[in-house]
């Protein structure tokens, strides 16, 4: 029992905590998460070696946006899906949206240039808009459905 117990508590209780995206520009990044996706800022606080530190939150999900003082770009050309795939790391955000076609319309409206829109990738059964922000990151929204929620589950679209 006490091992079972201790096996829930070591790595099977492990959660995505937040992502760590290293920007040029803070006051900037911040701005962008908040006005284009509704991030709200939860603190703004300096690190070690002079790198400052923002945490957004939205639906209880948090993103660190992190400035180094003489951030270097390593991905000069950043390439458009899916060719982005190409180049190790970490590749996209994502997140889910319960209506695609809505959040378009909103995404467009704060001025926000899609790479896809409303894509629909027969792979995961479910309709992808594409977009970066302004430091370059690939974000994406997935619509929300059963279909890519089986795939999560099994890897298949359907039941």
């Amino acid at each position: 029992m006490i091992q079972n117990q201790q096996q829930s508590q070591g790595i099977e209780s492990l959660q995505l905590v937040n992502v760590a995206l290293s920007v040029m520009n803070l006051d900037e990044a911040i701005a962008w998460y908040t006005d284009k996706l509704g991030f709200k800022l939860k603190y703004q606080t300096p690190a070690i070696e002079g790198i400052e530190l923002a945490l957004m939150e939205k639906n209880e999900l948090y993103i660190d946006l992190i400035h180094y003082p003489e951030p270097i770009n390593l991905e000069p050309e950043r390439k458009d899906p899916p060719f982005h795939l190409q180049i190790t790391g970490l590749r996209n955000l994502v997140f889910f949206v319960d209506n695609i076609a809505v959040a378009d319309a909103e995404l467009k409206e704060k001025g926000v240039d899609l790479m896809w829109e409303s894509n629909f990738l027969p792979h995961l059964g479910t309709k992808v808009t594409a977009f970066r922000d302004l430091d370059g990151n690939l974000v994406a929204f997935w619509e929300k459905n059963d279909q890519i929620l089986n795939y999560l589950r099994t890897g298949r679209t359907e039941s």
